[in-house]
């Protein structure tokens, strides 16, 4: 089996979070026997040909390393083309990865081409005559809300796929009703995390006084303004606590300025984003990480992430959350857009060390068997094998 992996996000250097869990598959398929390449775009300061373990990354260039910077940037469509230079790099970096594709598989001569996000990987191989899976993250899928040539491209490249797959059951869903009639349903397909490496945050001392953890990007679909909002009820509520903002974005200076009118900066740390080895601590160190999402997110991997770690997990019932956090079971779920009853729910694990327990236990259980990386590995080289025996000429 030799797998052609395409993506527009894939680590830079050790540590960088950027398509994390793809270079997990990657290497988890390697290691149960198949040969993996990997194709991504050149950044500035990454090698364009590199080998990592057994997986080869080559990394296409588009332009002067300066203004290399369309990959790595969201769908590599919506808020990085808000800036005029990566507007206009834009059609070099889409010809390049389309004929860069081409070459890959010329040279590598995949059995199956696995890309990562219908756009625009999988855009870039549809047009290739090898049998290709089409994974969803949620940010693609978002794209068909736009209609016009997107609705119209997504639909065309997930009928070509061999297999479409997304990492929840309701991105499948989403994804199902957006594209149409497909000609196999899509597979829920998890990306793994590692499991091992998160699970170390245990060992990290929980902060005094409690820390309530937020990780991800400061933007307001996050719903950040309503756990501020939170974090001030809690306060006057005289429940002791510091809150965590660990992230970056266009939100920052707006959610900063809440928090001095809302009177609780001083109970709050602001952090940039840290290497995916200092994660585990990060989480570890925290009671209750929360996820307040007012927009469906495609799953949550960072309430999975703090579940192994052993920080209790709050969320929203948007998108895919409610699969990693059953309300009383692995976690709570608090209605989106409601700051008090975020509050609540945050206040009920703060309170109750054997409520808080209880779910870190069962959470953690679960997101185990569900989201290892062996787990990943078996599913995609299944799914790979049934391609590769309906096109046996590759």
């Amino acid at each position: 089996m030799r797998i052609l992996v395409v993506t527009h996000n894939y680590p830079r250097f050790p540590g960088d979070p950027a398509g994390a869990y793809v270079a997990r598959l990657a290497a988890a398929a390697a290691r149960d026997g198949a040969t993996v390449q990997v194709l991504a775009p050149h950044a500035p300061g990454t090698a364009v040909d590199e080998t990592v373990g057994a997986v080869r990354t080559q990394r296409f260039r588009y332009g002067p390393a300066a203004l290399e910077r369309v990959g790595y940037r969201g769908d590599a469509s919506g808020r990085a083309f808000r800036d005029p230079l990566t507007l206009a790099m834009a059609p070099l970096y889409l010809g390049q990865f389309r004929r860069s594709a081409r070459r890959a598989a010329a040279r590598f001569a995949p059995t199956v081409v696995h890309a990562h996000w219908w756009f625009p990987a999988g855009w870039a191989v549809s047009a290739l005559d090898i049998p290709y899976v089409v994974t969803s993250h949620g940010s693609d899928v978002r794209l068909f809300d736009r209609g016009g040539w997107w609705r119209r491209a997504g639909r065309r490249v997930l009928r070509r796929a061999g297999a479409v797959t997304a990492v929840s059951r309701f991105l499948a869903q989403d994804l199902e009703r957006q594209a149409g009639p497909l000609s196999r349903p899509v597979t829920v397909a998890p990306m793994p995390v590692d499991v091992e490496h998160f699970a170390s945050g245990r060992l990290a001392p929980k902060s005094v006084p409690p820390r309530v953890l937020y990780a991800g990007n400061l933007v307001p679909a996050k719903g950040v303004d309503d756990l501020l909002r939170a974090h001030a009820v809690l306060r006057r509520r005289g429940i002791v606590c510091r809150l965590k903002i660990l992230g970056e974005g266009p939100a920052r200076p707006e959610l900063e300025r809440l928090a001095v009118d809302l009177g609780t900066a001083s109970d709050i740390d602001w952090s940039p984003f840290v290497p995916q080895d200092r994660m585990p601590a990060e989480y570890g160190a925290s009671t209750v990480t929360v996820l307040p999402s007012r927009v469906p997110e495609g799953l949550g991997l960072t309430l999975v992430e703090a579940l192994l770690a052993g920080s209790a997990a709050v969320g929203t019932p948007s998108g895919g959350i409610p699969e990693v956090v059953q309300d009383g079971e692995t976690g709570l779920l608090a209605r989106d857009g409601d700051p008090e009853d975020l509050a609540n729910a945050i206040a009920r694990l703060l309170e109750d060390p054997a409520l808080r327990d209880r779910l870190i236990a069962t959470g953690s259980a679960r997101v185990r068997d569900t989201y290892s990386v062996a787990a990943a590995s078996r599913r995609f080289l299944a799914l790979y094998d049934a391609i590769a025996a309906r096109h046996p000429s590759h």
